[in-house]
């Protein structure tokens, strides 16, 4: 590996994070990784440059994905854009660039925005409180 190589994996490491998706292990790792790879190759802070944001945002699908199944929700994605629906009239957006995220309910007038956030979490405990209840009472 040369040392150009080295850089561009420190910058991707440091996009990692809980706000995208990443376990506090995983963010955990990439950091110990990072200073493995920046002692290795005699690296200083001042010389690593940005990541682009879109290469370490797609590594979070699958978290997102993962939380929705949690719910017994299927995630629809196109892009950078998802949506899952949460029961009958309500649907949930989700914008991977930023980490963001919306619930639309349906009313007599249209679809309306009820919920902005942003994050992982605040999608699991949105979803804790609003997803409908899978109830199984056979034995496995």
């Amino acid at each position: 590996m040369k040392v150009e190589d080295a850089l561009r994996k420190i910058a991707l490491l440091r996009k990692i994070s809980t706000d995208k998706g990443a376990m506090a292990a995983e963010r955990e790792t990439a950091h110990r990784l990072q200073k493995v790879l920046m002692e290795r190759y005699a690296i200083h802070q001042r010389e690593i440059p940005d990541a682009a944001p879109t290469t370490a945002s797609r590594l979070s699908w699958s978290y997102w994905q993962e939380l929705l199944e949690e719910f017994g929700l299927r995630l629809d994605r196109l892009g950078n854009r998802g949506s899952a629906m949460v029961g009958a009239d309500s649907k949930v957006y989700i914008m991977l660039d930023q980490s963001k995220w919306w619930t639309d309910v349906k009313s007599a007038s249209g679809w309306r925005t009820t919920v902005r956030e942003q994050g992982l979490e605040s999608l699991r405990k949105y979803l804790s409180e609003h997803a409908p209840k899978n109830y199984s009472f056979s034995k496995r």
